[in-house]
């Protein structure tokens, strides 16, 4: 199973409006505090907030889950994960039986994109069979 989510293209007013944000704050920066800090706060919150603008690809098949970014590729295997949890937009994979705080940071999120049943469907049975 591959798909492709891109969030900037899923959510073309969310992605206006952050834009013109944008806009109004580094224009802020750059006229209050001047071209270096513009260029620093540019560099920090562009990589924060870079998924958003570029796809990212998801495949899952039996063995192993990969995501490719535009900068990052992962791969890990069905045996890593222990629980998941959906929400509106994707699934968090947890490598822990139980709820942790440490699982946002040690899990993966896998986005939707109008496949939410399937997606649940197929990472449901991966999971509970291992």
């Amino acid at each position: 199973m591959t798909w492709i989510s891109h969030p900037c293209r899923e959510y073309k007013k969310k992605t206006i409006s952050l834009l013109i944000f944008l806009i109004l704050i580094f224009s802020g920066i750059y006229f209050s505090f001047g071209g270096f800090w513009f260029f620093i706060a540019l560099i920090l919150v562009g990589g924060a907030i870079l998924p958003y603008f570029l796809p990212t690809i998801y495949s899952l098949n039996d063995e192993q889950i990969q995501i490719k970014g535009s900068i990052t590729n992962k791969k890990k295997k069905w045996e890593e994960f222990n629980s998941f949890y959906p929400d509106k937009n994707g699934i968090l994979l947890s490598p822990f039986k139980e709820p942790s705080r440490l699982e946002n940071f040690r899990g993966l999120y896998i986005r939707f994109n109008n496949n939410k049943g399937e997606v649940t469907e197929y990472i449901s049975k991966k999971i509970y069979a291992s």
